[in-house]
């Protein structure tokens, strides 16, 4: 019978041709953990974690080898349910590292690398095990980790990009004209806006009123995103969907924002919500309240595995595509044997698995040890 035989994880760091930034951060590389997962038969499954900004790559490596490794080697890859909680635990056996943060974005890692072991044992792609092809693509928006450019947005548009998110969360004001001068000049772009938390509640209100207009699709994290009071307030006087999930790690977390009525989007990260075990039950409450459900993919690996999600839930919405300038190489390298891009959409094209290929001479050219 197989079983896991060994986790190993990689630190890797790709220096960025230019600084990105949002409303509460700024980095000039993009840091990540590499997870690989392997079977007493040959099978390798793989995961990542990031954006890591502060190079938090040792905290990762430290978790996953030091206590979850330990915890998973000699199981069977194909009880997640089991090996979930084994790795979180619950009561007095989770007194340490807790049941959010760090601890559930290593496990959610092992967790996709599993997945992917599953999906390959059967020779099938990851989207068949998840409920098969409830749609052939799915829509991309852009997502600029910085300035976006007239010239850029239409160099996209001519390639059949239909959809962007802008950061806000800066000042009201020229936020609303930035969101102006976008809708002006393409005016049949569907726009997304996402403020990183860097508004108040009473910022956020007075955005949404301005904006609206502008006929945007959602208003992502403008707030705290831990301040259900106002969140509440703010969901209540917005004229924009409030978009909110990459920074919840729990059930209860996703639950209290659907089932209250706060999020008209649910966003959550394969990194942060507990792999795809996890994810599938969020999917499943959204489904319940007709809550869209578009992933947030900063990830490399995450968003393959976000279009896999996407490919099979009936209340897939659209994609994250991260932009570092005007192309992003890097992702663009791991992912393309697997995914097409074309036209604006994203189309799955693997056999088995998630479908990204371990390149031991591609990883090698971002080690950082």
């Amino acid at each position: 019978m197989m079983k896991i035989s060994n986790v190993d994880v990689i630190p890797l760091s790709y220096p960025l041709e230019q600084e990105a930034y949002d409303a509460t951060a700024r980095w000039k590389e993009f840091n990540w953990i590499l997870v690989k997962v392997e079977t007493s038969n040959g099978l390798l499954g793989l995961a990542d974690i990031a954006p890591l900004h502060g190079k938090e790559m040792e905290i990762f490596e430290a978790i996953i080898k030091k206590k979850l490794e330990r915890l998973v080697i000699g199981e069977s890859p194909y009880d997640v349910e089991r090996i979930w909680m084994k790795m979180i635990g619950k009561g007095s056996s989770a007194y340490a590292l807790g049941n959010k943060g760090a601890v559930v974005s290593a496990a959610s890692a092992i967790d996709v690398a599993l997945w992917d072991i599953i999906s390959q044992s059967l020779g099938t792609p990851l989207y068949n095990i998840l409920g098969g092809k409830f749609r052939e693509k799915i829509m991309l928006y852009l997502s600029f980790m910085g300035p976006v450019s007239a010239e850029m947005l239409e160099e996209f548009k001519r390639r059949g990009f239909k959809a962007v998110k802008l950061k806000v969360g800066f000042d009201v004001k020229k936020d609303v004209e930035e969101v102006r001068r976008v809708r002006e000049a393409f005016g049949d772009f569907k726009i997304t806006v996402d403020g990183n938390q860097g508004y108040d509640l009473y910022q956020a209100i007075e955005f949404s009123e301005r904006a609206s207009e502008f006929n945007v699709e959602w208003l992502e994290e403008p707030i705290n995103v831990f301040n259900i009071k106002d969140l509440s307030t703010l969901a209540s006087k917005s004229k924009i969907p409030i978009a909110l999930g990459e920074n919840y790690y729990s059930l209860h977390e996703f639950s209290e924002v659907i089932v209250e009525g706060i999020a008209g989007v649910i966003q959550p990260d394969i990194n942060h919500c507990g792999g795809i075990t996890r994810i599938k039950k969020i999917a499943s409450i959204a489904e319940c309240y007709d809550v869209k459900f578009a992933p947030h993919t900063h990830s490399i690996i995450g968003f393959v595995v976000s279009l896999h999600l996407l490919t099979s839930s009936p209340i897939g919405y659209v994609a994250e595509y991260p932009m570092y300038g005007k192309e992003w190489t890097l992702r663009d390298k791991f992912i393309e044997k697997c995914v097409k891009i074309e036209d604006g959409h994203a189309e799955l094209t693997c056999k088995k698995g998630i479908g990204i290929v371990y390149d031991e001479a591609l990883i090698e050219n971002y080690r950082t040890v």
